[in-house]
């Protein structure tokens, strides 16, 4: 099933995306991080009973940036899905998220529990943590990292070298690296690709939560959770999910072959996976 462009209001921001213009229930997706709607997209074709939208995280694909002086806090994700929804009205939906959209779309569940039906999580257990004795460190890094970043450089970028270069840092095959990193460009009347997406995604969070601030947040969302786990991921989903499964008052995992992008990897059976869930709530 295809995929149509559209774009949605959040408060001030503005979120690209894809959609299916399905008419089922609808299930909200978040990529991760410096990813785009187009990593979620593939799962498009086996989600057609669903209204399933995609959509662009500011500062990536055809979103808004965030405004001279703004940075890229984590919460302030949860802050645009909130907007989003106060300026669309789709009722009680359905959120996947993978990665750093899965942690987004737990913290969103723990916080208005009354808005979600249920969260697909793909390679991702709720909040990263770090122990209170780091913050000093973290903050630090994050003033200078946010120091360097301060402003889009224009550059024309070599669409195959910066799909190696993506390669090369994780986990991913070409081919889908190709799919992401195409809606993170845009072209001039010339061809030459320049960056689409903020150079500021790159700058480092301010702090990370504790593992007991985590676990009061996720102790807050009452509605099913699906964790979808790459067997030879770097996040080691399983390991962490048999600490936190006490965390979820409804939770299940299924674990895939493959790494990070599972749901890139093994799309079908992914999908077939989450359209079980669902049709089971």
């Amino acid at each position: 099933m295809s995929m149509f462009e559209t774009e949605f209001h959040a408060g001030r921001m503005v979120l690209g995306g894809l959609e299916n213009r399905g008419q089922g229930k609808t299930i909200i997706g978040l990529h991760g991080y410096l990813d785009n709607a187009a990593s979620l997209s593939v799962l498009a074709p086996f989600l057609h009973d669903y209204q399933f939208i995609s959509l662009d995280m500011a500062g990536h694909g055809r979103s808004s940036h965030r405004p001279h002086g703004a940075h890229y806090n984590q919460i302030d994700y949860v802050q645009d899905l909130h907007a989003f929804f106060a300026d669309n009205d789709f009722g009680q939906v359905i959120l996947m998220g993978h990665s750093l959209g899965g942690i987004v779309a737990t913290i969103y569940a723990a916080l208005f529990p009354e808005k979600i039906d249920a969260v697909i999580s793909l390679d991702a257990c709720g909040p990263l943590t770090k122990p209170e004795e780091t913050t000093t460190e973290q903050l630090r890094e994050s003033v200078l990292s946010r120091f360097e970043k301060t402003r889009n450089r224009l550059r024309v970028v070599d669409f195959e070298k910066a799909v190696n270069a993506r390669c090369k840092i994780s986990d991913i095959s070409a081919d889908n690296a190709r799919l992401i990193i195409r809606r993170n460009l845009t072209q001039d009347a010339s061809g030459h690709c320049f960056w689409a997406s903020d150079p500021r995604l790159r700058t480092k969070s301010s702090l990370r939560m504790t593992e007991k601030q985590a676990e009061n947040l996720m102790k807050n969302i009452r509605c099913p959770v699906w964790f979808g786990a790459a067997s030879k991921s770097f996040k080691e989903l399983r390991r962490m999910y048999e600490k936190r499964e006490p965390w979820f008052s409804q939770s299940q995992l299924v674990e895939y072959e493959g790494g990070h992008h599972i749901h890139m990897e093994q799309t079908e059976a992914v999908a077939t996976g989450i359209k079980q869930f669902v049709e089971q709530l």
